[in-house]
């Protein structure tokens, strides 16, 4: 996805979210700034709706929900993402969660950067985040970063199809083949 950012300012919340009801094209709101968001590849769209199918699966009776990229994240600092894929406490806002578990991208040429820097400087932030996982759609290759007991972020690098991704704020484990060839 490639990001444009677009000069706008808004009194508050409810303008930006009136602006992005009527919008035919998403955007997010960093640091005061529109980023408009543009299309995705197909492996982009493929393993975002797997990643989605698989924690929906695995979290189904629990009190987690897990929405797809059409529902936001709301930083503390009053910034607005898009992720991919997001896992959250059960009382979402009527547009957007200020209480993920896990936030998961899945990054591009135009967009690793902006993901692994920028976004997860302001998702550090979001004192209920446990995970954030960063997915590769063009190799296997996945980036979980994890918030450990003392509030420090562990990273770990998965790359084989027999590797687990482990979960456990949110009782439950994934392998990478899960992932990139779903059965």
């Amino acid at each position: 996805m490639k990001r444009e950012i677009i000069q706008k300012a808004f009194a508050n919340e409810e303008e930006y979210f009136a602006f992005e009801e009527k919008s035919e094209l998403k955007h997010e709101l960093y640091n005061g700034n529109l980023i408009k968001m543009s299309g995705v590849s197909i492996n982009h769209n493929e393993i975002t709706g797997a990643i989605f199918i698989l924690l929906k699966t695995l979290l189904k009776g629990t009190n987690f929900k897990v929405f797809i990229e059409a529902v936001k994240v709301k930083t503390p600092l009053g910034n607005f993402f898009y992720p991919d894929v997001m896992v959250c406490h059960p009382n979402p806002q009527k547009y957007f969660s200020t209480e993920p578990i896990l936030l998961v991208e899945v990054l591009s040429e135009n967009t690793r950067k902006y993901d692994l820097v920028n976004k997860f400087i302001q998702y550090q932030k979001i004192e209920s985040l446990q995970y954030y996982l960063c997915v590769e759609p063009e190799q296997q290759v996945v980036i979980l970063f994890n918030k450990d007991a003392d509030g420090d972020w562990v990273t770990e690098t998965f790359s084989k199809d027999e590797d687990i991704i482990n979960l456990p704020q949110l009782r439950t484990s994934f392998s990478l083949k899960q992932i990139y060839k779903p059965e």
